[in-house]
C-alpha cells in the first residue's frame, strides 16, 4: 500500500550463503533488505538475498508497465555485503535507474571496488557491461540522502525537506573491522533504522543508542549467542573482536533506543534454524517485541499524514512471515 512503510527481508545470514534443509525457515542467504516508503523502493546491502529480490523488482516493472528505480546503500564492502550484485538483474536492464551510494574514503572508492569485484580475473561480466544507468557514489557521515519528487540528491541535511521525501541518514560505526555504515531511513513521520555488523559495547552504544532513538524498527546484527561469543561453546571460537553482537546486545540497545521493534539479523551461518528460533525465544524474554528475520518476512508499517507526524507516534504495524521461493 502507497501508505505503508514496509520492510521485507530477502538474505539474514551473515558471513557466506548457507543454503541445506537445516536452514529453510529462516534462509540461507546473506545480507538484503527491502524498504518500501510509498512508491519509492531502497535496498540495503547486496549479498546473495539482492538476487531474487531483482528478479522479483523485473516482474513487478513488467506488471507495472514501469522501468526500475532503486536507491541501494552498502553498510561497508565486505563480500557478504557485495557478493550478490553482479546477478542483480535491474542492473542489466537499459531502462534502469540504479542510485548507489556506501562509504569511501573519496567519491570514487565504491565505484572502485565494484568494479575490482567484477573485474576479468574474478568474474566474466564486467561492471561497464551492465546496461543500467547507474550513479555510484561514496558518501560521508554528515551527507544525507533525499528522495523526493526532484529525485534522489545529496544534501547537508533533512531539514525543509516535503513530507512526502524519503530522507536517508547516516552513522559511522567503528564497532566493526574497517568500519560500518548505519542508515535511518525516515518517511512521513516513520524510520526504520539498519545496523548490521556492529559490536555493542559495555553499558550499549551510547551512540548508536542515540542515533537509532524511537526508530518504529531496527534491524540489528544479531550473530551469536553469548556461549560462541565468549568461546564457551564447545566447537567454536571467541568471537569477541570480530564485530558482530549477541543477542543481548542487541535487545540491550532496543531498549535504550527505545524503538518499537527489534528484528535480529546476520545469523551466524552455522547455526541450524532450531537453535536461531532458540535464539529469537531468549530475545523475546529481554525485548518483548523481538523477532529473528527471515526469508520473506515482512513489517508493516502504517506511515502518518503530515498533520499526524508532527506530533504522534504510532506502533501500527503488521507483520508477515511467509517463506519467499529463491530459485
Amino acid at each position: 500500500m502507497a501508505d505503508e512503510l514496509i520492510v521485507k527481508f530477502w538474505g539474514v545470514r551473515g558471513s557466506y550463503p548457507t543454503p541445506g534443509e537445516a536452514t529453510v525457515k529462516f534462509g540461507g542467504n546473506t545480507a538484503c533488505v527491502e524498504v518500501r516508503a510509498g512508491e519509492r523502493t531502497l535496498i540495503l546491502d547486496a549479498g546473495t538475498g539482492i538476487i531474487p529480490l531483482g528478479r522479483d523488482l523485473a516482474r513487478r516493472a513488467r506488471a507495472a508497465d514501469q522501468p526500475v528505480e532503486v536507491a541501494l546503500f552498502f553498510s561497508h564492502l565486505h563480500h557478504d555485503h557485495t557478493q550478490g550484485f553482479p546477478f542483480f538483474l535491474p542492473a542489466f536492464l537499459p531502462s534502469a535507474r540504479l542510485h548507489i551510494f556506501g562509504p569511501g574514503a573519496t567519491p570514487e572508492t565504491l565505484g572502485r571496488v565494484l568494479e575490482l569485484n567484477q573485474s576479468p580475473t574474478t568474474f566474466p561480466v564486467s561492471l561497464r557491461d551492465m546496461a543500467a544507468w547507474m550513479e555510484i557514489r561514496s558518501v560521508r557521515e554528515t551527507e544525507v540522502i533525499v528522495w523526493d519528487a526532484d529525485g534522489v540528491r545529496l544534501a547537508e541535511s533533512g531539514r525543509g525537506v516535503s513530507d512526502e521525501a524519503v530522507v536517508v541518514r547516516i552513522h559511522r560505526s567503528y564497532a566493526h573491522p574497517g568500519g560500518v555504515y548505519v542508515y535511518r531511513i525516515q518517511w512521513r513521520g516513520k524510520s526504520v533504522v539498519y545496523a548490521t555488523d556492529t559490536e555493542g559495547y559495555v553499558g550499549t552504544d551510547r551512540r548508536l543508542a542515540q542515533f537509532a532513538r524511537d526508530a518504529n524498527v531496527l534491524i540489528h546484527d544479531a550473530q551469536y549467542c553469548e556461549e560462541h561469543y565468549y568461546g564457551q561453546r564447545a566447537g567454536f571460537p571467541s568471537t569477541q573482536g570480530y564485530g558482530h553482537s549477541t543477542v543481548t546486545m542487541a535487545c540491550e540497545l532496543a531498549a535504550a533506543a527505545e524503538v518499537d521493534r527489534l528484528a535480529l539479523f546476520h545469523h551466524e551461518p552455522a547455526y541450524d534454524d532450531a537453535m536461531v528460533t532458540q535464539l529469537e525465544a531468549a530475545a523475546r524474554m529481554l525485548f518483548a517485541e523481538s523477532v529473528a528475520a527471515r526469508e520473506g518476512m515482512e513489517i508493516k508499517v502504517k506511515a502518518l499524514s503530515s498533520l499526524q507526524s508532527l506530533g504522534k507516534r504510532s506502533a501500527d504495524f503488521s507483520l508477515r512471515s511467509t517463506k519467499e521461493k529463491t530459485d
